[in-house]
């Protein structure tokens, strides 16, 4: 029995060391302060956006803050042509609801492919 709670209480102890490590990392999207991002500009932009969504809760929020945000710089993607094609396709499918836009933006991916 005693060595069935050693386990025990060995296991709960890795469990809450592991949680407190990951919280300690937090995500990109988390970061306050934009000059240690990856890309500090989109960071900004992304702050702003969520400021300017704020009230609202969602998928409205989600559409909001996609609708502030600026459009990616292809000119500084590892492959600019691939990034203009995503966008095109984007934009073509916006209008279109869960699997059909999908299927709409999978659809021109692959067209996009040589």
């Amino acid at each position: 029995m005693k060595t069935l709670t050693t386990t025990i209480i060995g296991v709960l102890a890795a469990a809450f060391f592991a949680t407190s490590a990951l919280a300690q990392t937090p995500p990109e999207a988390s970061i306050t302060d934009c000059a240690k991002s990856r890309n500090p500009e989109r960071c900004e932009a992304r702050q702003k956006a969520r400021a300017a969504c704020n009230d609202k809760r969602g998928a409205e929020r989600r559409r909001c803050v996609k609708e502030q945000m600026p459009a990616p710089d292809c000119s500084k993607a590892a492959n600019p042509s691939r990034c203009t094609a995503m966008q095109a396709a984007q934009e073509a499918c916006k209008d279109k609801p869960g699997p059909a836009r999908r299927q709409c933006l999978h659809d021109a991916a692959t067209a996009s492919k040589p």
